[in-house]
């Protein structure tokens, strides 16, 4: 599993944005370049004879000794008229280079040359090499220095913009930030991941991230299932649709498949969904028991997974919701522990209803399930000062749908393809083999059709035909004889004891 650091993961996560950041910087750097009305450009050269200070001379050029007078013959002030200057004092050579730049060719000759006159009339041991020129086009702008002017805004703009956005972050920051928040260690986190159908991502990609971690969150609870008598673990969330109602199903397959029998409790009597998810009816359920109309037995219902059961939630009015904050809740989840080794409930949202605040304090333990894109940090506290007169240190918070840039811990996929289960017919062999009396021998086995099962749910987990397994008696397993000699051994007028007309076993 890898960490990041939190600069780091600010710059993943906001990475678009500084990549928009820049991206607007350098087209307005380029824009800028094309609306940026054209200068015009007059430049002379002076070489000073004698050897002196060209830094020197460049401040004697800028004082009001030789500027003012320069300035009073155009007929302007001095700071006017050195806007648009440059003295440029090119290495190793003992000259100096006068620049103009103006908004017209004109006015860029005219200062140019009564900078340079105005020079060489105060110093001696100066003449000039080239006269300032009159421009006839418009000195060229270089592109590249705005578009690098550009995008150096951009990348510090967008950086920083960056790091204020995630200090006033009003959703849950990082996997840190959470587990800050709740004061307790995250269990697991879950990466981003698809869920067409509602289908458990650990029933149909059991070897990605996603399942795995959903493996990881089994494994951090199970220090805390009871060794005899059923655990109550309940999942629930601060608000709506922030995926309380997946975690609980794929933690609940994730239990039963390590060996546990599991019973799943659709609690969420305003909005239940798992009797969709597991493709169930949810003509009877938890609202049936409360009312004490039947038993845990004729509620339960059978899932694709060997060891999972369900409880739907069953009908529902406004009556059975009181229902879940009175004591025949208390009576319904002793009735259910006794044919669970761990239950799990798929509870309301805490800020959202009553129900969790009732179900928690009956429960063992409590997932707190936030969402790394939906859920506020407000509605975190807010949820756990709801729940802090019924629990007590037994909430756990549980981070789903959060990117490699959340401060994840992303479990590795497993690459290796599951082991497909043997055949079923293999075990029909065995079995056959297994309950022979001394004189059978050998088995003889014959697939006969049946149709399929079209009002069971679970028909595609049912075998599509029945083999009958036909024991024969005569002879033994060492026996070479061959047939023609076995056939006049045996007497007239006799049949084997097993033959297809009487088969002596049968196994589905």
């Amino acid at each position: 599993m890898t960490t990041y650091g939190r600069g780091t993961r600010v710059l993943r996560r906001y990475g678009p944005w500084v990549l928009v950041v820049i991206t607007a910087t350098v087209t307005a750097a380029w824009g800028l370049h094309r609306s940026a009305r054209p200068v015009w450009e007059s430049a002379a050269t002076v070489l000073i004879e004698t050897r002196q200070d060209l830094e020197t001379e460049r401040r004697i050029i800028l004082s009001d000794a030789v500027a003012r007078p320069a300035a009073g013959r155009v007929g302007q002030d001095t700071g006017t008229f050195l806007t648009g200057l440059t003295i440029e004092v090119p290495p190793g050579a003992n000259v100096l280079r006068f620049v103009y730049t103006a908004d017209d060719a004109f006015s860029a000759h005219v200062r140019a040359r009564a900078l340079v006159e105005s020079y060489a009339a105060y110093r001696s041991g100066v003449s000039v090499l080239s006269e300032p020129n009159l421009p006839t086009t418009p000195a060229a702008r270089p592109l590249p220095r705005y578009l690098a002017a550009g995008a150096v805004a951009g990348l510090l703009l967008g950086t920083g913009t960056a790091f204020l956005r995630a200090r006033t972050r009003r959703t849950i920051r990082d996997r840190d930030d959470y587990a800050t928040l709740t004061g307790s260690p995250v269990l697991a986190t879950v990466p981003r991941h698809r869920r067409p159908g509602g289908v458990p991502i650990v029933v149909r990609e059991p070897g990605s991230p996603a399942a795995e971690s959903y493996r990881y969150l089994r494994a951090r609870l199970q220090p805390s299932l009871r060794p005899t008598g059923a655990t109550t673990i309940l999942v629930t969330s601060p608000g709506d649709r922030q995926g309380r109602t997946t975690t609980a199903a794929n933690l609940a397959v994730a239990l039963a498949r390590s060996g546990r029998n599991v019973v799943l409790v659709d609690a969420d009597l305003r909005n239940p969904r798992l009797h969709h998810v597991f493709r169930t009816t949810g003509d009877h359920g938890l609202t049936t028991l409360l009312d004490g109309d039947t038993t845990v037995s004729e509620v339960l219902q059978e899932t694709p997974e060997p060891r999972l059961r369900l409880i739907p939630a069953g009908p529902r009015d406004g009556e059975h919701v009181d229902l879940l904050d009175g004591a025949q809740l208390a009576r319904v989840l002793r009735a259910v522990q006794k044919h669970a080794d761990v239950i799990v409930l798929d509870s309301p949202a805490v800020l959202s209803a009553a129900d969790a605040i009732a179900l928690a304090a009956l429960s063992d333990r409590v997932l707190l399930v936030g969402n790394f894109a939906r859920t506020s940090r407000q509605t975190v506290r807010r949820a756990l000062a709801e729940l802090a007169d019924v629990v007590h240190d037994n909430v756990s918070p549980v981070l789903v749908n959060v990117p490699k840039s959340g401060g994840a811990l992303v479990p590795r996929a497993r690459t290796r393809p599951p082991t497909a289960p043997p055949p079923a017919r293999d075990r029909l062999f065995s079995d056959a083999d297994d309950v022979a009396p001394p004189a059978v021998t050998s088995h003889s086995y014959v697939d006969v059709e049946v149709e399929d099962i079209k009002d069971d749910p679970l028909a595609d987990y049912h075998a599509r035909t029945k083999t009958v397994a036909v024991p024969v008696i005569y002879g033994s397993r060492q026996d070479t004889t061959d047939d023609d000699e076995r056939e006049d051994a045996e007497p007239e007028g006799t049949s084997p004891v097993g033959s297809v007309t009487t088969p002596a076993a049968v196994s589905d």
